[in-house]
């Protein structure tokens, strides 16, 4: 396990630090990723570790990072969102990212429970014929 320390390996697991697992720095180039990950993904195969466990899991993460890596909407939610974006946006697609993330925004907190300098507090409405959340004053 001598490609990344072991608090990166913990940290992998639960999706933070793809990067790492793949020896590379945030912002590294396509071809950069699909060197790294070759590299890897030949060194830590199961067909080159017969009996070694511990290289199968390393050879799943670095899967796992170059998956979500070398797909740009899904690098663009991890750099952005991190793990939480990345499990989002499986589950949910990429528009349940950006409502999950607006929902849960400073702003829109602020909006929902009332701030000083608007007139009155906003509450969030269904429209009746929209399935689409509405901002009105109470």
């Amino acid at each position: 396990m001598a490609h990344v320390d072991e608090a990166a390996r913990r940290l992998s697991k639960t999706g933070t630090s793809l990067y790492a697992v793949l020896e590379l720095k945030k912002g590294a180039s396509p071809e950069e990723i699909k060197k790294a990950y070759r590299r890897l993904a030949l060194q830590y195969h199961p067909d080159k570790n017969p009996g070694n466990p511990q290289a199968a899991e390393v050879f799943k993460e670095i899967n796992t990072a170059h998956a979500i890596l070398s797909d740009p909407k899904k690098r663009k939610i991890y750099d952005k969102h991190g793990s939480l974006g990345i499990y989002l946006y499986d589950h949910y697609g990429e528009e349940g990212v950006t409502y999950y993330f607006t929902l849960n925004s400073c702003w829109f907190k602020v909006l929902a429970q009332g701030c000083p300098l608007l007139p009155s507090p906003l509450t969030l409405k269904r429209g009746a014929s929209s399935p689409v959340l509405m901002l009105t004053p109470i």
